[in-house]
């Protein structure tokens, strides 16, 4: 059943897999999966190696103690491990000795008194009279048993050994210590047969681990495709009907202007016009796409408060009375007043209120000056006034491009922001 369902998912994973480029989170997934399992995986083998190392050692030391226990401490006694042992206890102890090297296959065992100094020694070697690692030694002096790997030379041969040092105890009393020295190739054959059997267990339970985690990735990768194309197909239909009902505020928006200019055949098309050229002004100036946006829709309004003009004051041929002119400057404030309740305008408002602002503040309705009048308010006042010096009046015909260019050179600073009639002088006019 195992074999199968790892059948199953390395399948799904080579035929899924050429998904991996279009779905860069099962990149992710399998990069930062790869580098985990791999340390989970060697972290718990060498814990799994260092923890079985140790129960071996343990076993050989529990062993090893008892058989010594048995042998060699009936046959010595306290003196004995103050003094040389007798050439006839040697060769009992020897001869004792024997059968156990042979068959627990001990490459050599010592025994150390308290002096640090080897009064007996099983093996082919000369006995030792100092030892030169101490660290251990001293441990199993403290009643601590230990072990220490390491390589030693054995019938010429460097081999890797396991030396273990266990405390001889007689009257509650540490007299020696015993050293065994086994090959550390009994452990390691044990070992690698192990850690073969549980590397496969740990790499099989990792790779279908990792295999139904990438199932579920790769489900949860495809979902969110699917989502993420259907909201950017609702984005761009929320784009296009942002753009058509964009498109029809402005055509409001134009046909509203439109009906405020018929109102005066004389200025039939000036909001458009001024539009235009606030645009072209604001283009040159660097305004961004959304400034240029409520810039257009201020300059197609900029005049709706001249529906609040009589007839007789709007159209009149000749010049008007004080009074008269006072009321034509109620037409920015009316402009407002009518748009107010249009939120998507309402940007728009205080640039429509003060585009009758001078530069030096002697405008209206606010009489404010230089950088407190609104800039878009400061470019439809250039736009506005040269289209009305350039279009024809009942009481007279409009100026030349040239004079109106003149004029508006000659009141900057004064009516007109300086760098709004700079930018106005660099762009094309179409009359």
């Amino acid at each position: 059943m195992r074999v199968y369902v790892i059948i199953r998912l390395v399948k799904f994973y080579v035929i899924e897999g050429v998904l991996m480029k279009k779905l860069p989170l099962l990149k992710y997934f399998t990069f930062y999966s790869f580098i985990a399992f791999i340390f989970t995986g060697v972290s718990i083998l060498l814990f799994i190696n260092s923890h079985m190392i140790n129960d071996q050692i343990d076993s050989m030391k529990r062993m090893t103690h008892l058989t010594l226990y048995y042998i060699v401490e009936p046959e010595l006694s306290p003196k004995d491990y103050n003094a040389a042992i007798s050439k006839q206890k040697l060769n009992v102890l020897d001869m004792k000795l024997q059968h156990i090297t042979e068959s627990e296959n001990i490459l050599g065992i010592k025994i150390w008194n308290t002096s640090h100094s080897v009064i007996y020694s099983k093996n082919n070697t000369v006995i030792e009279t100092k030892f030169n690692n101490k660290t251990n030694l001293n441990e199993a002096f403290n009643n601590k048993q230990n072990y220490l790997i390491s390589n030693d030379l054995v019938s010429g041969k460097t081999i890797k050994v396991v030396k273990i040092y266990l405390p001889i105890e007689i009257n509650n009393s540490i007299v020696g210590v015993y050293e065994i020295i086994k090959p550390y190739a009994e452990i390691e054959m044990h070992m690698k047969q192990v850690i073969r059997i549980i590397s496969i267990i740990v790499f099989l339970g990792l790779l279908i681990l990792y295999l139904l985690l990438l199932k579920i990735i790769y489900n949860f990768s495809i979902k969110m495709l699917k989502q993420n194309e259907a909201l950017l197909s609702n984005s761009n239909d929320i784009k296009e009907a942002y753009f058509k009902l964009n498109l029809s505020y402005k055509s409001t928006v134009l046909a509203l202007s439109k009906a405020i200019d018929a109102r005066d055949t004389y200025t039939a098309g000036h909001s458009e016009r001024v539009t235009q050229i606030s645009l072209k002004i604001g283009q040159t100036l660097g305004l961004s796409p959304d400034q240029l946006y409520t810039l257009e829709i201020a300059a197609l309004f900029h005049d709706v408060g001249k529906i609040g003009i009589p007839d007789q004051v709007l159209n009149k041929p000749g010049k008007l009375t004080d009074t008269e002119f006072n009321k034509i400057k109620e037409h920015p404030s009316i402009g407002v007043d009518i748009l107010k309740t249009i939120e998507f305008l309402d940007k728009a408002f205080p640039i429509i209120l003060h585009h009758h602002e001078k530069y030096n503040g002697s405008g209206y309705p606010s009489g404010i000056s230089d950088e407190t009048i609104p800039f878009e308010s400061r470019i439809i006042c250039v736009a506005d006034s040269y289209d009305a010096m350039t279009s024809d009046r009942p009481y007279r015909k409009g100026l030349p491009h040239s004079v109106a260019v003149d004029e508006l050179i000659k009141y900057k600073g004064i009516q007109f922001d300086p760098k709004i009639v700079d930018a106005f002088l660099k762009i094309d006019i179409e009359k």
